[in-house]
């Protein structure tokens, strides 16, 4: 069920304004509303519990118990670059700085009034502003500016915990006769039969961070940036290690089963989530713009934001993704895990329901749907392109524990991410939509609808 909806079951915020944020993420908030009362879409392990519950508020996204004040994101024509920059700061007096300025701090969550950042490689920007500049913006759509969106809250996708699967377990899962060398996950989809690595190919995993000292990572080489103000890259929560993990880890841990799929991959790393779980559009956006510029061929968001039935999706994502396709680099996401199937099938999340970014959802070893994972129900970008592992999926986490066994489409998401890396080895001239177009050739048929699978299970051949 999409929070969108807010089902009685789940009611649990007051007030006009949240109401209308939370049918409509993309409007722009009042000053002076703040994402408590808009109850902002954070960390939600059980996404079907009490909506208060499930949904951590702004001073939780933006820590230390700042409210949200008036920031939004703004989509530039493409090229505008520094000459975009002189005409906002002429025509509202907004000054922006450029994100490779910013690669050694975070200016994403400590952006002042009336000032904000450029993502440049993407074109996207985000900004602190009152009405006035707010107003002189607005007069700048169809000239210098293509659209303006309030900044969202973000979450990991988990599964529920209404879905009726079994909470993960530490240590290796049931399943086929061969767990012992490899996980279900990767007999299934072909990875322990292909003679790719992944060598060569970078890719980026945007999510909590990881945990350099790892001993499935520890001496192997990432690059890395946190976007999180005050924070490392080091992953004190742990879904940033597990998704990494299972995109990039080692073909031999220190702890068998085998469980990472692109082994040899170049693996960059961006904190855009906070050790609590959440984050927002600036830190997300900066994080894209800067695997974009480090040549990235392939970009994993294991996160999302709920959106109701009929939703648009963003145009800013959606012009950032296609922008990053035309510089060589896909977008996966996380359908997301709101649905409690067969009763209620949940849309889409934001931004996978973006049509130039591909919405992961996720299956069980008996290949059957998930039944937390999110269908195709909006039109214009909102259907699963593709499924891939996400029930019982084990990978590394976090020190003390080191491995976990977890459900959702963030595992499935992962899962792409790492197998696209294996066929952009094998293919070293496709790129961006091409390499999209391949992977859903590849793809096994499921006997379900595209509006569940898209176009069947992601296979390595």
């Amino acid at each position: 069920m999409p929070y969108g909806d807010v089902p009685a079951r789940s009611r649990g915020i007051e007030g006009a304004a949240a109401a209308t944020f939370l049918s409509n993420p993309l409007a722009t908030l009042p000053l002076g509303v703040s994402l408590r009362d808009t109850a902002a879409l954070t960390l939600c392990h059980h996404p079907s519990d009490h909506l208060t519950a499930s949904l951590l508020t702004a001073a939780e996204v933006g820590r230390g118990g700042r409210q949200h004040t008036g920031r939004h994101i703004l989509l530039l024509r493409n090229g505008l670059g520094r000459a975009g920059v002189q005409t906002l700061r002429e025509v509202a007096g907004v000054r922006l700085g450029l994100s490779p300025d910013f690669d050694r701090s975070t200016p994403g969550h400590e952006v002042a009034a009336g000032e904000g950042t450029l993502f440049h490689r993407v074109g996207a920007a985000l900004v602190q502003i009152d009405p006035d500049q707010l107003a002189a913006l607005r007069r700048q759509r169809g000239k210098t500016l293509v659209s303006i969106e309030a900044e969202r809250g973000f979450r990991i996708s988990h599964a529920p915990k209404c879905s009726g699967v079994a909470p993960g377990r530490d240590g290796p899962v049931g399943g086929t006769g061969s767990e012992a060398q490899a996980t279900w996950g990767l007999e299934t989809t072909g990875v322990t039969r292909s003679r790719f690595s992944g060598r060569g190919v970078r890719v980026a995993i945007l999510d909590t961070g990881l945990d350099l000292e790892h001993p499935d990572f520890a001496g192997r080489p990432v690059v890395s940036q946190s976007f999180i103000n005050g924070a490392t890259v080091d992953d004190r929560h742990g879904h940033g290690t597990y998704c990494a993990g299972i995109a990039c880890g080692p073909r031999s841990p220190a702890q068998a089963p085998r469980y990472g799929i692109a082994c040899d991959a170049a693996l960059y790393v961006a904190k855009v989530i906070d050790d609590h779980g959440s984050g927002t559009d600036g830190s997300i956006l900066a994080g894209m713009d800067w695997a974009v510029r480090n040549g990235c061929s392939i970009v994993s968001l294991s996160m999302g934001t709920p959106v109701g039935p009929g939703e648009p999706h963003s145009v800013v994502y959606e012009q950032v993704a296609q922008r990053a396709q035309a510089a060589g680099t896909l977008i996966l996401a996380a359908a997301g895990n709101d649905s409690v199937r067969p009763d209620a099938i949940a849309p889409v999340d934001h931004p996978a329901n973006c049509p130039s970014i591909w919405a992961v959802a996720a299956i069980d070893e008996h290949r059957r749907i998930a039944p937390f994972s999110c269908g195709g129900i909006n039109a214009n970008g909102g259907e699963v392109n593709i499924a891939a592992p996400g029930v019982a999926i084990r990978s590394a986490w976090c020190r003390p524990a080191l491995y976990r066994n977890d459900s959702g489409t963030s595992m499935a998401t992962s899962c792409v991410a790492g197998i696209a890396a294996l066929l952009a080895e094998a293919n070293p001239q496709v790129r961006g939509r091409d390499l999209l177009a391949l992977l859903a050739k590849g793809a096994q048929p499921l006997p379900f609808p595209a509006r569940d699978v898209g176009a069947g299970l992601i296979q390595t051949t």
